[in-house]
């Protein structure tokens, strides 16, 4: 009887139906020998449609490419972001120095980076236990290498900063400066960068942990360190000349 009440109801709203119909579907498979609701050719109903596209996502890393941006930014203390606020600086668009990224996640970058290993060792393990395609391990290697370059990215600017201080030639002179406001690698780079274009700068060296440069420079060279010093304070960082040597 509630067959009959049903598949009255549904004709009543334009849907030609039988009870034998509604008996049918309600068992999940068609009278017409078409694919139960939710089955597709050549897969089963018990196998829900996300399967395959939920292991494709775990083989192309777990979480994606979100999680691969998000796990190589943390593993850096978002230096990728300290570098935006620098190079919105040196554009004259926004003077904030450090943003302290690094203060906040430097302490714990070594136990972050540990996890992102861990994700990424579990990541691979998963994919090559599914037999993946190469167009799945193609894009967990892609992911792989931007999560490890934003990871590195620290260490990958230091290694890049720079030649070190140049040896004293006639007439130059070094000189130790103390500089307020460095954060991280990035804060590092770009003090370092705007000490090395000022006029008369032969060289420099800059620590952002001891909150310390050393500059070699020939004042005949039309080196002004007020100069340097306001454009430094305009990017959000204070230089100045150390007094205790």
């Amino acid at each position: 009887k509630l067959l009959l009440e049903l598949a009255a109801k549904l004709r009543d709203v334009g849907f030609p139906a039988t009870p034998g119909e509604v008996s049918a579907i309600a068992v999940g498979s068609s009278p017409e020998g078409a694919p139960a609701a939710g089955a597709v050719a050549g897969r089963p109903c018990a196998e829900p449609m996300g399967a395959e596209a939920s292991a494709s996502g775990c083989c192309g890393g777990v979480g994606g490419l979100p999680m691969s941006i998000g796990a190589g930014l943390l593993s850096s203390s978002c230096c990728l972001l300290q570098l935006g606020v620098n190079l919105m600086a040196s554009l004259n668009l926004l003077h904030v120095g450090c943003a302290g990224f690094n203060k906040v996640l430097g302490p714990w970058r070594f136990h972050l980076r540990l996890l992102t290993g861990a994700w990424l060792s579990f990541s691979w393990i998963s994919c090559v236990r599914r037999s993946s395609g190469r167009a799945v391990v193609r894009r967990l290697l892609l992911r792989t290498l931007l999560c490890l370059s934003l990871t590195f990215l620290p260490e990958l600017l230091l290694w890049s900063g720079g030649p070190a201080v140049a040896p004293p030639t006639e007439g130059a002179q070094v000189l130790q400066v103390n500089v307020e406001g460095m954060g991280c690698e990035a804060c590092q780079v770009h003090v370092q960068g705007v000490m090395d274009r000022m006029g008369g700068v032969i060289g420099s060296r800059v620590d952002f942990k001891a909150g310390r440069a050393e500059l070699v420079v020939n004042k005949d060279w039309s080196f002004d360190f007020e100069a340097l010093s306001r454009t430094l304070e305009n990017d959000g960082y204070t230089a100045t000349l150390r007094s205790d040597l």
